[in-house]
């Protein structure tokens, strides 16, 4: 298979500007690819739905049809475009400032070495944790396995979170190495530190309940009210 399509060419191509088809061709024959263009989907509707980005496109289409001007004939394209630019970020207010900042939704995927994202794994492969941190600075992610067992996975010791750098995408070190079995992956995030005890006993707590209703624990999801934010992927590890 072709070498993995940037987070830039997927941008393109959700937003209509690929001509060539050759995106739609790779995401279609490429699982890893084809689920982090969903993840963008799901940011960018998630995003265009918040009032301030609503208001933000109402007063460029205000400007827009304002101008009399032959060659503002653009300004159609460029609505289009702000849209789309405006759809992959979420609003934060900025305390006492006016107006908002812009920073990147949260999300959790697993890279391997060579840094390609990764949805299948064999025992003995490397791979790395990486999170979209959105505007928080602290990151939790447990682990759990196909017994229902769940472990804190980063950061790999402590009784807290893990501080990162709000809006970026973080690759989390160590690397990991993958044993037998799939795990399903839930990462918290918070602007406050969160316990790690305390984290676990809710996850736990998930697990027992949807085995109760017959579910499997690798279908568990993610607790709700726990710091302000949430992620999940799934890692099938297979022979």
């Amino acid at each position: 298979m072709a070498e993995h399509l940037t987070r830039l060419e997927l941008d393109e191509w959700l937003s209509g500007l690929d001509g060539s088809g050759r995106a739609e061709r790779h995401v279609a024959d490429c699982p890893a690819c084809g689920m982090i263009a969903e993840r963008m989907k799901q940011a960018r509707a998630s995003s265009l739905a918040q009032p301030r980005a609503k208001a933000v496109l109402a007063r460029l289409e205000e400007k827009r049809a304002r101008s009399a001007r032959p060659w503002w004939s653009w300004g159609v394209p460029l609505v289009t475009a702000l849209a789309v630019g405006l759809a992959m970020v979420v609003y934060v207010p900025r305390g006492a400032e006016d107006g908002v900042r812009l920073k990147g939704t949260v999300a959790l995927w697993l890279l391997s070495v060579q840094g390609a994202p990764v949805q299948d794994a064999r025992p003995g492969e490397q791979v790395t944790l990486a999170v979209g941190t959105g505007p928080y600075r602290n990151v939790l992610v447990l682990a759990v396995d196909e017994s229902g067992a769940v472990d804190a996975l980063w950061p790999g010791d402590g009784k807290a979170s893990g501080t990162v750098e709000p809006g970026a995408e973080v690759r989390l070190s160590p690397a990991l190495e993958v044993t037998p079995g799939s795990v399903a992956l839930h990462a918290f995030f918070s602007d406050a530190p969160l316990d790690v005890e305390q984290v676990r006993e809710a996850l736990t707590a998930r697990v027992a309940e949807a085995r109760a209703k017959g579910q499997g624990p690798l279908e568990v999801a993610t607790p709700e009210g726990i710091g302000k934010a949430r992620a999940r992927t799934l890692l099938r590890v297979v022979p």
